[in-house]
Formats: structure tokens, C-alpha cells, sequence
């Protein structure tokens, strides 16, 4: 009866194993380290355990054929080596620390960030945990919208796309207030953060003027696309930020 038992928990799962993952807290701030704990607990029968996959994920906008629809993806994949095993009923607390992408989405409008874990059990049914989390901006994207708003600029909308080969979050501004209303439709703003740079992508929409700015604007020329990129301390700078945002601007907002 052992061996028939601990047949079915190699090949079935029927062990039971189960994973439950335990987060220092709920909120954090984009590029900061993120620590918790992997409670794990043992079945009927003992079982190997191999590795626990953490997956920083969200949903996020996909348009195909003229249709717009949304879907999970990978935003960053951590792996936690366990390679032990795990006796009947027995418990197991592993620890585990990693740094949360300064690229991740906040938790703004339809943006939604979990962290999916993910227990991977030698010959096995793996079993999986997800947990929710509140993101907030880095402190170089905090930069930036504070840069914006200084500026009579309002933030309107935001929506995860892919869009330079990863998962992004694109925000979209509106003028409100400044020099920029009535030159503007909206703003787009996309961060990129790399390992020593910034870049800031920016989509101006100008305002159709006439039956000529009227024509542009119906094939989208009126849209100019403009990266401008920071060091990791300029991008903290908010004075330095907002100067280049606005000279960026103005320059192809004539």
C-alpha cells in the first residue's frame, strides 16, 4: 500500500503538497525589494521538491484584427531553488528577497499586479499560490508626472501594453492648464528604466488646426514620437526633468 501511495503522489500529485506564499506587506514601490516567505506543506507522502517559480504578473491591452481584447503576461520570473525533500505532513519555511522591476506597472486605473508562485514538484502535479500586490511609482516616474502636473498637465489614462518588446504602462496626460492647452490633444508618456539609464518616450498629439491639421490628424501625422533619455540622477532631478519634458515639447509642438 506504501509503494502503490507513493506511486500516485510521484505521478498524480496526490501527496498533497501545498505552497502558500507569505509577503512581508502588500504595497510596494516600483525597483524596491520585495521579501517573504514560502510556507510549504508536506502530503500523505513524502515528495521531492525541485525549484518554486515566483512570476511578477498583470493583464494587459492586445489588439488584433481590429479587436482589442486583454491577457496575462510575465513581467519578471524569479526562481527559488529548494532541491529537498519534503516528508508527510512536514512544513517548510523558505525565505526568499528580489528586487521588483523599476519597469513594473503601478496600480493605477485598470492595472492590476500579482505575484504568482508557482511549485514545481518532480513528477508531479506542481501547485500554485498568487497573491495581489499594490505598486507604486518609482521615484523617477514619480518625477516625471510631478514634472507634468507642474505644468498644467492631467493625468487621464493608463493602459499596460506591449510595446518595445516588453510589457509597459503607458500614461496618458492631458493639458489642462499652461501653455499647452489648446496646442494638444493628449501627451503619452512611456518609462523605460534600463541598468544605468532612463528613457522617457513620449508621443505628442497636436491639436488640428484647420483643414490641413484636420487632414494630418485623420492619418495620425499629427502624432510625433520622442525619446529622450536620463541618468539615473538626472531622472531624480525634478527641475532638469521637467526642462527637457517641456523643451521636447515645444519643439515639436509649433
Amino acid at each position: 500500500m506504501g509503494l502503490f501511495k507513493n506511486t500516485l503522489a510521484r505521478v498524480l500529485g496526490i501527496g498533497g503538497t501545498r505552497i502558500d506564499t507569505k509577503l512581508e506587506k502588500t504595497e510596494y514601490q516600483a525597483g524596491e525589494r520585495v521579501k517573504g516567505e514560502l510556507h510549504i506543506k508536506g502530503g500523505k507522502v513524502k515528495q521531492e521538491l525541485e525549484s518554486v517559480f515566483l512570476h511578477v504578473m498583470t493583464d494587459y491591452e492586445v489588439e488584433s484584427n481590429d479587436k482589442t481584447y486583454h491577457q496575462n503576461g510575465t513581467l519578471q520570473k524569479v526562481i527559488v531553488s529548494v532541491d529537498r525533500v519534503i516528508n508527510a505532513s512536514e512544513e517548510v519555511v523558505i525565505p526568499f528577497f528580489f528586487t521588483l522591476s523599476e519597469n513594473t506597472p503601478v496600480s493605477l486605473h485598470k492595472s492590476h499586479i500579482w505575484i504568482k508562485t508557482h511549485l514545481e514538484i518532480d513528477k508531479a502535479v506542481d501547485q500554485y499560490d498568487a497573491d495581489g500586490i499594490q505598486v507604486i511609482p518609482s521615484i523617477g516616474l514619480k518625477t516625471v508626472i510631478q514634472a507634468l502636473q507642474e505644468e498644467g498637465f492631467v493625468l487621464r489614462e493608463s493602459e499596460n501594453k506591449k510595446k518595445f518588446g516588453k510589457i509597459i504602462q503607458e500614461f496618458e496626460f492631458y493639458p489642462m492648464n499652461g501653455e499647452f492647452r489648446g496646442k494638444l490633444d493628449e501627451l503619452e508618456v512611456n518609462y523605460l528604466s534600463f541598468d544605468k539609464t532612463v528613457d522617457i518616450v513620449l508621443q505628442v498629439d497636436r491639436k488640428a488646426k484647420g483643414l490641413t491639421g484636420l487632414f494630418s490628424d485623420s492619418l495620425g501625422t499629427d502624432e510625433i514620437n520622442v525619446r529622450i533619455s536620463f541618468s539615473k540622477e538626472q531622472i531624480t532631478d525634478k527641475q532638469f526633468v521637467r526642462n527637457s519634458l517641456m523643451n521636447a515639447i515645444k519643439r515639436y509642438c509649433k
